[in-house]
């Protein structure tokens, strides 16, 4: 057997553990027949045997296989689009929320799910680089807020620069949630409480108000250059009168014409 064909073997077994570890961790125990026939009960199936090249990548497609388990077993869909904030910033956080909330049952109910999920964070956390941090805008919320969660729910310690990266944001994120903190801590099993408080807390927080407020400005502005004032439009309906009080068919011809309604989709 060359090198090659044993390195195929070796990763589609890797590939095969990965994938009956899932289905396990989630209950989905479907036997072979059933997943022939039904394409969505291949959910876990989705790990590519030419990505696991190296001890990082195992690393890496072990936990993410963890947590899409997890994800599959603890997380409601219907709970969680109930409880979804409307401010789009507000939205990502509360996804990150969701996703320690379902990693941290995992990690309470199998030490060696809390031992892959804590490799790959630590992986992640000493592989991060930034060239300039100098304010609070070199900084995503998104990434400040991940390392927080991490921080104050799986015990994750940061390495000096991802203390830099959470120092510009973590004011914000104490002042806003270490008083609930216990709260959730608490609720993890109940998805309801826990995200309905997270979403509360999220929309609450001053940087998400005062960016809803520029929202809702902006919005008024386009409908106010929309929607022109009653003095405007009175006044172009008195030229119009001048201009065309000897066509008396003019209104009716007005009816033929369809108006767009301009519709706000949801993102």
């Amino acid at each position: 057997m060359t090198n090659s064909i044993r390195d195929v073997s070796l990763k589609e077994k890797l590939k095969q553990a990965l994938t009956s570890t899932a289905r396990a961790i989630s209950d989905d125990l479907s036997i072979k027949s059933e997943l022939d026939q039904n394409k969505n009960s291949k959910k876990f199936d989705f790990f590519k045997i030419e990505n696991l090249n190296s001890k990082e990548d195992f690393i890496k497609a072990r936990a993410e296989a963890d947590s899409l388990a997890l994800k599959e077993k603890f997380s409601d869909d219907k709970i969680y689009k109930k409880n979804l904030p409307s401010n789009s910033s507000c939205k990502s956080l509360y996804s990150i929320a969701e996703k320690i909330r379902y990693e941290s049952l995992g990690s309470k109910m199998l030490k060696g799910i809390e031992k892959n999920l804590k490799e790959n964070y630590g992986q992640i956390i000493n592989l991060k680089k930034k060239d300039q941090l100098k304010t609070k805008e070199d900084v995503p919320i998104n990434e400040a807020f991940e390392l927080y969660m991490l921080k104050k729910f799986h015990n994750i310690q940061l390495n000096p620069l991802t203390k830099d990266i959470l120092g510009y944001w973590e004011k914000d994120f104490e002042k806003a949630i270490e008083k609930h903190l216990d709260f959730l801590k608490e609720n993890l099993e109940f998805q309801n409480e826990y995200s309905s408080k997270f979403s509360e807390i999220l929309e609450e927080m001053e940087i998400f108000q005062n960016e809803e407020n520029d929202e809702n400005q902006e919005q008024n502005q386009d409908d106010g250059q929309n929607n022109p004032s009653n003095d405007d439009q009175e006044s172009q309906t008195d030229d119009k009168k001048d201009e065309n009080k000897d066509q008396e068919t003019e209104a009716s011809l007005d009816s033929d014409y369809d108006i767009d309604e301009y519709k706000l989709d949801e993102q």
